[in-house]
């Protein structure tokens, strides 16, 4: 069914139930693109063509300018619930003068600044006098961008938070909650139901085109390393460990290949207005996912054939191993120092992951010299890189255990902690490396998932400690400043 469809159908269903309101509910819709859209990545966390590309579907009741802007507090921002408020205002009043008001006392008309800090995990919306919300509204903006913040989609996040605030600045009576308790209850739940019947249309078919887009771009890529694949896969040895896996690997790729390639006629032959419909949302996920996977492993299978065989890009191939590797040993250290309170960072744990990351760091670049010296052979190099990776998840895991029963004052807030770090420990993540793409069930507990596992717990304790839930409004740094807006935790 198209949106067009949608929208008849579910007007027809409400004509009989709420007469005149009906009209004027869809008479109230938004129906503006943002005026303009400015990107203030000071942290450096958004990947704006995406970022771009879901803002320009999202509509306005009124011409609105839309400023996303990402700030990196700090260990402050932990404990300062003004601290993103201060950031955006002090950016505002050092980079962008166009933000204020004439009189610098106020945010400007027709502005609305959607703002994140992922270090601080705070997230703050903030309103020119023509474009301001209740403090509910703007906790419900904030709380919609929450689910992805936390599990670190950044960019998808603010994108659902601006579309949150479409829908409620400047919304006509009848889509404002009181107008729709005056229409009556009658009005409200056939209102509601046209309205998610709608909204879930128009999402399904936003998800769908980015989806066939990512896909289209992807299969591009794998159809044109096709042959080059399959010279690659010729020139990788049988009696390597990983030469081995890896041929398994490209016997799945030269499968996913021919169900691409159905996928890929399967997906240009759906119509546009049937991008609403779950099962066309599906198919198209399908053909992303396939496309992606493919196209990662089409590098990795050149990346095998050049480190194992030691052609003239090994080196290149190998640093494409050794790098992620490095970054989570590299990435102990601000997580000792930064991340984590004083008080918890003379953890025996703590000194024994320290210890472990200083000396596995050197390992590295003796591993690189044995390499380049023919000391070791490949096979044994990527060993040495998946038991460095085993070790690091085990010193990890025993500082995870550690920080729960040091930061919780109880049983229930010592589980939520755990519960918080075994969620991120348990989730696999996707690289494209030999050892990844060779073992493909095996899991390992990264320094940035610690990070993230400890935030998320954090929050969470510190919420079910806090008598109040509500965001954090004003300016402690702001003067007479008085622009509408706050921020909360997530």
């Amino acid at each position: 069914m198209s949106i067009r469809q949608r929208v008849l159908v579910g007007g027809a269903a409400t004509l009989g139930v709420v007469g005149a309101s009906v009209g004027w509910f869809l008479v109230g819709a938004p129906e503006h693109a943002a005026t303009e859209v400015q990107v203030e990545d000071t942290a450096q966390i958004l990947f704006q063509p995406d970022l771009l590309a879901g803002i320009e579907d999202v509509r306005f009741h009124e011409p609105t300018t839309v400023a996303v802007f990402s700030h990196r507090g700090g260990q402050q921002a932990l404990t300062d619930d003004l601290a993103l408020n201060d950031a955006v205002l002090e950016h505002a009043r050092e980079n962008r003068t166009d933000w204020l008001s004439e009189d610098e006392q106020k945010w400007a008309d027709g502005l609305f600044v959607f703002a994140v800090d992922p270090e601080g995990r705070l997230v703050g919306t903030y309103f020119g006098e023509d474009r301001k919300v209740g403090e509910d509204a703007q906790l419900a903006i904030q709380d919609a961008a929450k689910d992805d913040f936390r599990a670190g989609r950044w960019t998808e996040g603010s994108v659902a938070g601006v579309e949150a605030a479409a829908d409620r600045m400047n919304a006509p009576l009848i889509r404002r909650p009181g107008g729709m308790v005056a229409a009556g209850a009658a009005s409200l739940v056939t209102l509601a139901g046209a309205g998610t019947f709608l909204g879930i249309g128009m999402h399904r078919a936003r998800k769908s085109r980015r989806s066939r887009s990512a896909g289209d771009t992807a299969m591009a890529s794998v159809v044109r390393d096709y042959e080059v694949t399959e010279l690659h896969a010729r020139l990788i040895p049988e009696d390597s460990r990983y030469g081995g896996l890896m041929l398994r690997r490209y016997d799945d790729y030269t499968r996913g290949f021919r169900e691409l390639t159905d996928l890929g006629n399967e997906a240009r032959g759906i119509r546009e207005k049937d991008y609403d419909t779950p099962e066309v949302v599906e198919r198209l996920a399908a053909y992303e996912e396939k496309a992606t996977s493919l196209d990662n492993l089409d590098d990795v299978i050149a990346d095998t054939a050049a480190f194992l065989n030691r052609d003239h890009t090994w080196v290149e191939a190998w640093n494409r191993q050794v790098d992620p590797v490095r970054e989570d040993l590299e990435g102990v250290e601000p997580l000792l120092e930064k991340e984590l309170p004083e008080e918890m960072r003379g953890l025996p744990e703590a000194q024994k992951l320290r210890e472990f990351a200083s000396e596995a760091l050197a390992g590295l670049d003796r591993l690189r010299g044995d390499l380049e010296h023919r000391r070791v052979v490949p096979d044994d190099a990527l060993d040495h890189l998946r038991t460095t990776r085993d070790r690091l998840s085990e010193r990890l895991d025993a500082l995870a255990g550690a920080v729960a029963r040091e930061f919780g004052e109880d049983e229930d807030e010592r589980e939520t902690m755990e519960k918080a770090m075994r969620t991120q420990r348990e989730r696999r993540i996707s690289e494209p490396t030999i050892i990844a793409t060779a073992y493909p069930t095996w899991m390992w507990f990264g320094s940035s998932s610690f990070v993230s596992g400890w935030s998320t717990g954090k929050s969470e304790v510190e919420q079910s400690r806090s008598s109040s839930s509500g965001g954090s409004s004003g300016y402690s740094g702001g003067g007479s400043f008085s622009g509408a807006g706050s921020s909360s935790r997530f």
